[in-house]
């Protein structure tokens, strides 16, 4: 009954709420040329899946499940605090030197598309998909992103994220791989 009690209250604290911080980019890159920089943010479809596992009590496997949860979702408030971490990762490696609302010919247009995100909550993993246009001038490059969270984790990292660990994951690969291909756009 113990072994219940201690699985039940682990899945009520592995993921109550997980709202997105600010995410980092560590590169000892920087520009070597900046340009007034528009970003805009489209979002797609928001999903996440039901979960479902058996907790052994009083002699016998009960099953338990939950449906999804719409607060550990990659949604709209999470990509938009990645887009203002991105504007800020602009500013600080030198590609922008603002940020702009009005574009003309002199500005690099960013545009973040999140076709979808999922949420897979049995090991709190988080699928992204997204594009990136980028824009400068005559100059256009477009690149989508298929990005998983645990990939490239062993097992026991993969049991022992939780959802907020899970959202950060992907969303530091993502921009890892956004900025690099901005950096080679402007190259």
């Amino acid at each position: 009954m113990k072994n219940a009690a201690f699985l039940a209250i682990a899945l009520i604290l592995g993921g109550c709420t997980a709202p997105l911080t600010k995410v980092t980019y560590e590169s000892p890159v920087t520009a070597s040329k900046s340009f007034p920089v528009s970003v805009e943010l489209n979002s797609g479809k928001v999903t996440g899946y039901s979960t479902s596992s058996t907790v052994y009590a009083g002699g016998i496997f009960v099953p338990i499940s939950g449906g999804p949860a719409p607060k550990l979702h990659f949604g709209v408030e999470d990509q938009k605090v990645f887009i203002e971490s991105l504007k800020s990762k602009l500013i600080r490696y030198k590609v922008a030197e603002s940020i702009v609302e009005n574009e003309d010919e002199f500005t690099l247009k960013i545009i973040v598309n999140f076709i979808q995100t999922e949420h897979f909550p049995d090991f709190q993993e988080y699928k992204i998909t997204a594009t990136l246009r980028m824009k400068l001038g005559d100059k256009a490059a477009d690149k989508v992103y298929y990005i998983l969270s645990s990939e490239g984790d062993g097992f026991w990292e993969k049991i022992s994220t939780n959802a907020s660990e899970g959202k950060s994951k992907a969303a530091q690969k993502l921009m890892n791989k956004i900025m690099a291909d901005i950096h080679e756009f402007i190259g």
